[in-house]
């Protein structure tokens, strides 16, 4: 059983997380915190009009809302950060870590890793913005090699900026290909953080997993992606210490009614094939009734 209270946060996942489903997993009580998907800034800060249609699904909930930012240019993220906390965010993340070429070919995301002067700029003007609240940094643990780490989280952590580390045991040029030593690179990077935070990311997929990490390295929380879209109520079993199923849901019954909510606010074919892919893989029990239908019509339902 878990001994404290850890943060339990789920992945902000680009391109996955429409309003729709924020909506049904907010409905669903999934969750007791949100991480936005993020935000790329380039050479200005968009409207408070735009800025606040973007969080509006998170905000909408009540819970706890940290904005995650991306960029090259601090002084835009900085203006931006301080933009959102004024509409209600709870913090702000910025994104180090995101593997896409799109991104790192530009210095954003997990680009940023070869630029550490760089991220300690960006920690520090953005922290010049909105110095009362909670700025964190989510990275992976380096571009080429984990061994990056120790130069990049001690720099970052003796700025006194960060309030935590969402750490993701990967290298950037890791992608998402399996990894042996996550265990021992997680152990690491908590070393070379302290004494900032870590919340670990990356493959934590039941609450057995996610139990024996933070028993085993002390971490201040986990946050789950993909583990988490094929168990909807995975964070609500670790938090409650289940190890079995006994009085929650199963898996599969937690995907039926996250999809089922998800359909309720009317959703079009097309994306309901792609959240039914998220959700179920290439097991998908509903992507044969849903390809007969035309792929941009309005679904509100489906025999479930």
């Amino acid at each position: 059983m878990l001994t404290a209270s850890p943060e339990l946060w789920p992945g902000p996942m680009e391109g996955v997380m429409s309003p729709e489903l924020i909506r049904a997993a907010n409905a669903l009580g999934l969750t007791e915190r949100w991480m936005t998907p993020f935000l790329r800034l380039s050479t200005a800060v968009p409207g408070t009009r735009k800025l606040a249609e973007f969080a509006a699904p998170f905000l909408e909930s009540g819970l706890p809302v940290t904005v995650q930012l991306m960029g090259n240019r601090p002084e835009v993220i900085a203006a931006a950060a301080a933009r959102f906390m004024e509409l209600g965010a709870a913090g702000i993340n910025l994104n180090f870590g995101c593997p896409s070429r799109q991104v790192t070919s530009g210095g954003a995301g997990g680009g940023a890793l070869r630029d550490l002067a760089g991220m300690v700029a960006t920690v520090e003007t953005v922290k010049k913005a909105i110095p009362v609240s909670p700025l964190s940094v989510k990275l992976r643990t380096g571009w080429e090699s984990p061994d990056e780490m120790q130069r990049i989280l001690p720099a970052l952590a003796e700025t006194g900026c960060v309030s935590a580390f969402f750490l993701h045991f990967r290298t950037v040029r890791e992608q998402y290909r399996p990894v042996s030593g996550r265990e021992e690179r997680f152990e690491a990077g908590l070393r070379l953080a302290a004494p900032v935070p870590v919340v670990l990311n990356g493959d934590i997929d039941s609450p057995d997993d996610a139990s024996e990490l933070l028993e085993r390295t002390g971490a201040a929380g986990v946050m789950c992606a993909r583990g988490w879209l094929r168990d909807p109520l995975l964070l609500n079993r670790i938090r409650q210490g289940r190890r079995d199923n006994s009085g929650l849901p199963s898996a599969d019954e937690a995907r039926h009614r996250l999809f089922r909510c998800v359909l309720e606010q009317g959703f079009k074919v097309c994306r309901a094939i792609e959240l039914s892919n998220f959700l179920w893989g290439s097991a998908n029990p509903f992507f044969e009734r849903l390809k007969q239908l035309p792929p941009t019509a309005a679904v509100s339902r489906i025999d479930l």
